[in-house]
């Protein structure tokens, strides 16, 4: 009987780590869809810049179950009709006994219709100190990123404006840690989703944003997610 106990456990076990990776192949099939979509920018989506920004998939790939699976973890989801809405609210951690004045929780909202994404927004508040352009020039270059399977990483180059420090200081506030390298300066924000106090570990995002120390320039901005990173490295950066 305990031999026969175990073999269904371990054959439980079995099935549900094949699962698993047959979920995140599948996942990572729609992501490589995804930034081809990316590659062809104004014909996949539209973008309302009226209000903060919103932007609109015309051809929605990404399901619930992918989003979760990325790390993301609603804290507040509003029915509508056959659609559902989600906010999503990454609270940024501050090392012990440091305070800050003012809120730099970080909140977008994700709208799905048949089980897929089909619109992000993210609040006019955060464009206040970055350039709705920012954005819009960092998912556009994701398109012609290099991807990197077997380290689960994507690297983008993009030039044009970006944040300096002080800007990003105005922007995210104190950093969770700081540290430095020969003429860089390399600030990490660390953000877990609100609604995940149960899984803080797995769903941490930690933000890293390299910055030249003779002109304030930002030279990288990096984010590393549960499950890969995004990296972007800004042509021209300390010139």
């Amino acid at each position: 009987m305990t031999g026969t106990g175990t073999r269904r456990r371990l054959g439980a076990a079995g099935a549900i780590t094949v699962a698993g990776l047959l979920l995140a192949g599948c996942v990572y099939l729609r992501l490589i869809q995804l930034k081809h979509q990316l590659a062809d920018f104004d014909h996949n989506f539209t973008v309302d810049t009226s209000d903060g920004v919103r932007i609109t998939c015309q051809h929605p790939l990404l399901l619930t179950g992918d989003v979760r699976w990325l790390g993301v973890t609603p804290e507040k989801i509003r029915r509508i009709g056959h659609a559902e809405e989600w906010e999503v609210r990454w609270v940024k951690q501050l090392p012990p006994s440091v305070h800050e004045a003012g809120a730099y929780d970080i909140v977008v909202r994700f709208v799905f219709a048949d089980d897929k994404l089909t619109r992000v927004s993210i609040p006019q508040r955060y464009f206040a100190l970055m350039p709705k352009k920012f954005l819009l020039d960092l998912l556009r270059s994701l398109g012609g990123a290099r991807v990197n399977k077997e380290n689960r990483s994507v690297e983008a180059q993009l030039a044009g404006a970006r944040p300096d420090l002080p800007g990003i200081e105005k922007l995210l506030g104190r950093p969770t840690a700081e540290s430095s390298k020969p003429g860089q300066t390399i600030r990490r924000y660390r953000y877990v989703p609100a609604g995940s106090r149960r899984l803080a570990r797995a769903a941490v995002f930690d933000l890293n944003v390299t910055f030249d120390d003779a002109t304030g320039k930002m030279l990288r901005w990096e984010g590393k997610t549960p499950v890969g990173n995004i990296g972007f490295n800004f042509e021209g950066a300390g010139h």
